[in-house]
């Protein structure tokens, strides 16, 4: 049973052989419910496709269509993009039972049989989550607040990883396996997935889920310590062109921050900091904004007193040096040494000061 909202799934699609009709039934506990059903793949690019969708009418619906076998498909209700349903279409009827806009149950074969036991491991790490996000937005900036549940969500995590390893050990083989370990692909580590990879076998890893976790690890591995940093190009606010590598400094700084961004703001001082104590000595800080609007990026340079470079290509999260350096969230910092190699991904507050301090003195 699936009694929780299903949140930050990525969606990805099996290889194409023969096609395959699959059929949908659904019904709601409310018997007079109303409303919308949708099933959408993702193609290579990550833009949603909607194959199929249809009406809730007296509390029941239907979907049919044709796929690749092996699709892998989400299923939204009432259009309600963050809370999509993972289902593997195969030539199969489905059974689906609602309540309201929450997905009770999704039967249909046996490899969505074994998703949905990986799933359920995620029910109270899912209640977790939307608990919070139903919280204030005041209450969601308060640093206690935001503590308390990364603390409870840190007790939580070795159980969750411990249900999900048996299952992974019982069904190494399973397509259903495969496409799981890709869903909050981003949020796992190159251990971890190496590790999930490396069980992987038979039908768990001859299939496009295994091989994009698989370009995840590539992708990962390139962005270790050590390795020569993603060079990029992009324009300062008055328009002239920085390259990364031809920047001359001890120590770079790349700082990924937004205007819109709280936590982002919050760090500054301590960037303007560090710039002031260590600048002469041959520290560089390059702020790459995910702003898409010039004003408020560049008003947010002058009132937060940023002197160091700055530069941006308007995009918000289709930033090109987004993609490079694997950022999810924001702020992002990485430290580069002389060479344009990686020292250091993603630290921050006193970490970061520890580790410049660091860098400089010792």
């Amino acid at each position: 049973m699936m009694k929780s909202l299903l949140l930050g799934f990525l969606m990805l699609a099996a290889g194409s052989q023969s096609p395959q009709d699959y059929k949908i039934v659904g019904k709601c506990l409310d018997r007079h419910a109303s409303g919308r059903v949708a099933l959408i793949t993702y193609n290579e690019n990550n833009q949603a496709d909607t194959i199929g969708k249809c009406s809730i009418a007296n509390g029941k619906f239907m979907m049919t269509g044709r796929v690749p076998s092996s699709t892998v498909g989400y299923l939204l209700i009432n259009d309600r993009l963050k809370d999509p349903v993972p289902v593997i279409l195969d030539k199969a009827s489905y059974r689906v039972v609602l309540d309201g806009n929450v997905v009770l149950s999704l039967t249909g074969t046996p490899e969505q049989d074994v998703l949905n036991k990986y799933l359920e491991t995620r029910i109270e790490a899912n209640r977790l989550l939307e608990e919070f996000r139903l919280r204030p937005l005041e209450e969601r900036r308060n640093d206690s607040i935001r503590r308390y549940y990364q603390e409870r969500d840190k007790e939580m995590a070795p159980h969750i990883r411990q249900a999900q390893q048996k299952l992974l050990e019982q069904y190494p083989d399973r397509h259903a396996t495969a496409v799981f370990f890709t869903l909050g692909l981003k949020e796992k580590g190159l251990l971890e997935l190496t590790a999930i990879y490396e069980k992987l076998s038979g039908d768990g890893r001859s299939n496009p889920s295994a091989e994009k976790i698989l370009q995840r690890i590539n992708r990962l591995r390139a962005l270790e310590t050590g390795v020569m940093a993603p060079n990029f190009s992009m324009k300062t606010p008055t328009g002239e062109t920085l390259v990364l590598h031809d920047i001359p400094a001890k120590v770079k700084i790349v700082d990924f921050w937004a205007s819109w961004c709280y936590p982002c703001r919050k760090e500054n001082p301590l960037l303007v900091r560090l710039y002031e104590k260590y600048h002469d000595k041959g520290l560089e800080i390059i702020g790459i904004s995910l702003d898409d609007n010039l004003k408020k990026w560049t008003d947010a340079i002058k009132k937060d007193q940023l002197p160091y470079l700055h530069v941006s290509e308007l995009k918000k999260w289709k930033c090109s040096a987004v993609t490079l350096y694997d950022v999810k969230t924001v702020p992002h910092t990485v430290v580069i040494d002389a060479n344009n190699r990686i020292i250091a991904r993603n630290v921050r507050g006193e970490k970061l000061e520890q580790l410049i301090t660091q860098l400089f003195e010792e």
